[in-house]
């Protein structure tokens, strides 16, 4: 790999907020219209509305999206009220809790961490390459990766280390993150009709692009299944797919791409997520998400009880409920109506 460029004089921009003591909990589920056929288990909070990502701390559940973040709690849904620094968060991109109990918020002014009653702000300033935050991850050495539109960073303790085109990446622009089983770093654009996806381990990088046979340059999701292949999702209005790599040795090779043809709820998959049960999730931009159990593919869309058919983030609480953050809210389905279903077949 090509020189990591070093960021010196961490500057933190200060104590900016404290989260209050919860004072009140403001029931936040909001009935279907067709709440009286919808699936047993199945519930709808709003707000927050537009959703991009989802963590779960404790007995919160974060959600973040244009309107900033918002904490739930996650037995009932409701709405718990904190502080949160000013100006207010806005496009919230990314979500992360480290394994010291911070949690983490990217959005499209900077990078903010909040840990024992104190927030700090990272921007800029402070060495990030863009304050445009698309993408968090912390890696097999408890570092801090994040995606921008300028490049993306690591943070080693006392300085960022960006990485661009200079470096090896195809194109600036980092919209998605992952860290395989073996450390290799996976880094995905959203820029078509450039972009694709570099990856990059022990020195040596790996791209992928349309040329090599992707859906779509613009990569909206990347996924480590329990098998140990990564699936990326790709698209642009009605194109795209999902994508399935497998390992060669120390490389990848691109070896199934799936269409709406063969049973994805719409062309472009706009989110992945593997449940605990190994069922496979695809959400789609326009219509739905659907349930693929390595078998049988079950499509699910707001008649089911979806709050939006774009399904942008899906997460699995400790609870085994899964949570579908959405462009008009926040689908709950219950752990026993997740059971339920692997007992359905389309």
């Amino acid at each position: 790999m090509n020189r990591l460029k070093v960021w010196h004089g961490l500057v933190v921009l200060g104590i900016v907020a404290t989260v209050a003591a919860i004072s009140t909990l403001r029931t936040t589920i909001e009935m279907h219209p067709l709440a009286a056929n919808l699936n047993p288990g199945w519930q709808i909070f709003r707000p927050p509305h537009d959703v991009e990502a989802l963590v779960e701390q404790g007995e919160l559940m974060w959600a973040g999206g244009r309107d900033g973040v918002f904490a739930l709690a996650r037995d009932t849904g409701a709405l718990v009220e904190v502080s949160l620094p000013e100006p207010p968060f806005t496009y919230v991109q990314a979500l992360l809790v480290d394994d010291a109990g911070a949690l983490w918020v990217g959005h499209f002014n900077g990078l903010a961490r909040y840990h024992e009653g104190v927030w700090q702000t990272y921007t800029v300033i402070d060495g990030l390459p863009d304050n445009r935050v698309n993408a968090l991850l912390q890696d097999q050495q408890s570092r801090l990766w994040v995606g921008t539109w300028g490049g993306a960073a690591v943070f080693e303790g006392n300085a960022w280390h960006t990485l661009t085109t200079d470096d090896g990446l195809l194109v600036d622009m980092v919209n998605v993150l992952l860290q395989d089983e073996d450390g290799g770093l996976w880094f995905g654009s959203y820029v078509a009709p450039h972009g694709g996806i570099s990856y990059w381990r022990d020195g040596v990088w790996q791209y992928f692009t349309t040329a090599d046979g992707l859906a779509h340059n613009n990569i909206t999701a990347l996924v480590q299944d329990a098998s140990g292949a990564v699936w990326a999702g790709t698209g642009l209005y009605n194109r795209g797919g999902a994508c399935r790599f497998e390992q060669n040795g120390v490389s990848w090779e691109l070896t199934q791409v799936l269409m709406q043809s063969d049973g994805l709820a719409g062309a472009k998959v706009r989110s992945i997520f593997q449940d605990r049960d190994g069922v496979l999730w695809f959400g789609s931009e326009y219509d739905g998400v659907v349930r693929f159990d390595g078998i049988n593919w079950h499509v699910f869309t707001t008649n089911h009880g979806l709050a939006s058919p774009e399904i942008k983030v899906l997460v699995q609480d400790e609870a085994g409920a899964l949570w579908l953050g959405t462009l008009d809210g926040i689908t709950r389905i219950s752990r026993e109506a997740l059971a339920a279903m692997s007992s359905v077949t389309p």
